[in-house]
């Protein structure tokens, strides 16, 4: 088997849901040989992929353009996808003769719109798994007659077949779709160790967007809390605040297991992992973005969590929230079964075909 991998570099989320997919066919196929096409740090693909792949860093998509995790510039976003796809078909055209070099046996993409017809162009078969994709996403920012969702459209409409892990947008563009259990990275808990503190113990992470601005000297005042924070730019911090620092041999999801509630943005791989680990979510509004209501329904109806306005979050008023999410009587929904696995049996299904075809 040869599988290439097309994987968003809009922030952390699009990799995390990829990834143990990618382990997971390593493991039934040891011998798969892979591409990924991902514009994200080496250092963080490789932290999450547990074998050896050829690695090709130039952008398969222009997602949106953060101001911070927690904040959308709409106008920028439109602007760059606007000229990202002047060029689409000679990156498509790039796109095949890239795969043709590299002679796959299946193309997966989280969701590169590149992806799909580079593929049909070939006769190679191409999944998609996501839980949103561009065309929805700018749907609710564009007119319905705009020449970009036009673009995005045709592209998106030649994948195979899309597969979709709870907490997924409506994507009606795809024709064939089948939903597939939760992903995530599973905890090693071994591989942190937690301080040890009188009171309660926060995870504070905003994936792999710019961290949006707060006051941490506030967090002074929350003195029965003890606050878990990476990329830290400052060394002048509240006594109760720990630096943590993620890498290879640390994830966010092995932190978790250790903290009892996590203050983040709504977003998929974050959530993911915190339902995967059982651990409550304080959460920041993400009100400019198309996927918050969605994900906003399920963290207040559906899993043990709390949120906070912006406003609050920057002035370091966190306290309700944190409160709140620990002492919410919702429990995370029971999951059916391992998405990973669930979506690699999928695939490799889908390349046997192609073989055959051969």
């Amino acid at each position: 088997m040869r599988l290439a991998a097309y994987i968003s570099g809009h922030g952390f989320g699009h990799l995390a849901q990829l990834a143990p997919v990618l382990n997971a066919l390593y493991r039934l196929e040891p011998a798969c040989h892979f591409l990924i096409r991902c514009s994200l740090p080496e250092e963080e693909i490789r932290a999450r992929l547990e074998f050896d792949f050829d690695l090709d860093q130039e952008s398969v998509d222009i997602g949106v353009v953060q101001k911070s995790a927690i904040e959308e510039d709409r106008d920028a976003s439109i602007q760059q996808m606007r000229l990202w796809l002047t060029g689409f078909d000679a990156n498509v055209q790039r796109e095949i003769e890239l795969l043709r070099e590299f002679a796959p046996t299946l193309v997966l993409s989280n969701i590169s719109p590149l992806a799909f017809p580079a593929a049909k162009a070939l006769s190679i078969p191409a999944i998609g798994l996501a839980t949103l994709d561009w065309h929805t996403i700018y749907s609710h920012w564009l007119a319905a007659d705009d020449p970009v969702l036009e673009i995005l459209a045709t592209a998106y409409r030649v994948c195979d077949l899309l597969l979709t892990p709870p907490m997924a947008m409506q994507m009606p563009i795809f024709s064939r779709q089948q939903q597939i259990p939760l992903i995530a990275a599973v905890a090693d808990s071994s591989a942190y160790s937690a301080p040890t503190v009188a009171g309660q113990i926060a995870l504070v992470i905003f994936g792999g967007s710019a961290q949006p601005p707060y006051d941490i000297q506030a967090l002074s005042r929350l003195d029965s809390w003890q606050f878990l924070i990476p990329h830290l730019s400052t060394t002048d911090i509240p006594v109760n605040v720990t630096p943590v620092r993620f890498g290879p041999d640390l994830r966010a999801v092995d932190v978790m297991a250790h903290v009892d509630t996590v203050v983040c943005k709504p977003g998929y791989g974050i959530l993911a992992e915190c339902w995967s680990t059982q651990t409550p979510i304080a959460w920041v509004e993400r009100p400019d973005f198309p996927e918050f209501p969605m994900l906003k329904g399920w963290l207040q109806n559906r899993f043990p969590a709390a949120g906070m306005s912006r406003s609050d979050f920057a002035a370091g008023q966190w306290g309700r929230a944190l409160a709140a999410s620990i002492a919410s009587p919702r429990s995370f929904p029971a999951t059916a079964g391992d998405g990973a696995i669930v979506a690699a049996e999928v695939c490799l299904a889908g390349s046997a075909g192609s073989r055959g075809r051969a």
